[in-house]
């Protein structure tokens, strides 16, 4: 499989890399980790990274501004998205010759005419890391593994979930060896606004837990308004009510737009990505989400929620 993406991309001339809509640091690392190894291996190709920019992770790396002229006779590569309404592309990917796709959530939607699915690596960046590893001329350089190793610790939650294994901690290690400020990434990642950090004591003085220990909070949008956040900000709150041990699972549900509910599945055993998928979103079977529009599928999903521990 690997090999038969090598060969794709040393075909074609232009390379456009996309990920999924609401990235997180996995998303911009392995999109900006792929870029930089293309950029190094291939000096010659048009690489670019496409997509909106998020302000919280632009220390990860920006986005290039492109036409939707460019994807025409290009490769596409889409990263860590399990499915097609989730790329953050407006549709243009779809004027493509060609498309890859990497990604490590489970395979409910093989949009990709080569496609590289591999859902026992913790993060995406692994896999873009194993790729550059694996086969020559990629190359993983320090700028490349800055990148790779903000995105694994994104989605391992700094080696806290359960996906991480060995070979997790051996690639971090590789990654670590090229001499990248693993403390500066750390710290990136744990640090939060004035406006997050009044948000998570919004939830942790207002959220509810069930018998079964199913946590929730909904914020609906004039309280979420108050908060002024930043695209990207509320991500740092999905842990917080995680951290507390009585919660097996739990969600977050925000309003940014009326009766447009953006809902965050965690948890710490069961598996619920098979309630994300009857809302119709997915994920991981720890880490999920989905968009919802009304109330009445916000209670729906926080029944099935908190039937799932009983």
């Amino acid at each position: 499989m690997i090999e038969e993406i090598l060969k794709t991309i040393e075909h074609y001339q232009k390379i456009i890399i996309i990920r999924h809509q609401n990235p997180d640091p996995d998303a911009i690392g392995s999109q900006i980790g792929l870029k930089t190894i293309l950029q190094e291996s291939f000096p010659n190709k048009k690489i670019y990274a496409a997509g909106i920019d998020l302000a919280v992770l632009d220390w990860i790396g920006k986005m290039d501004q492109i036409s939707t002229t460019t994807y025409q006779n290009a490769l596409v590569i889409a990263v860590d998205t399990a499915n097609s309404p989730r790329i953050d592309n407006n549709g243009d990917y779809q004027k493509a010759d060609k498309i890859i796709k990497i990604d490590h959530h489970p395979n409910v939607d093989a949009f990709g005419d080569i496609n590289w699915v591999d859902e026992s690596y913790s993060s995406c960046a692994e896999m873009i890391y194993t790729l550059a590893d694996e086969l020559e001329p990629l190359k993983v350089s320090r700028e490349t593994a800055f990148s790779l190793y903000s995105g694994v610790v994104g989605d391992t939650n700094r080696f806290l979930y359960g996906e991480t294994d060995y070979r997790t901690l051996r690639i971090a290690a590789e990654l670590a060896k090229t001499g990248i400020d693993i403390s500066k990434i750390a710290l990136h990642e744990d640090e939060m606004s004035l406006q997050v950090a009044r948000l998570e004591a919004y939830i942790l003085d207002n959220f509810k837990i069930t018998d079964s220990g199913f946590g929730y909070i909904i914020i609906r949008k004039p309280e979420l308004d108050k908060f002024h956040l930043n695209d990207g900000e509320l991500d740092h709150a999905v842990p917080l009510i995680g951290r507390i041990n009585t919660i097996n699972n739990w969600i977050i549900v925000s309003e940014k737009v009326p009766n447009h509910f953006r809902v965050n599945l965690r948890s710490k055993n069961v598996a619920i990505n098979g309630v994300a998928e009857k809302f119709g979103g997915g994920g991981h079977p720890l880490a999920s989400g989905v968009y919802v529009g009304s109330m009445d599928e916000v209670n729906a999903l926080i029944k099935d929620m908190d039937a799932l521990n009983k």
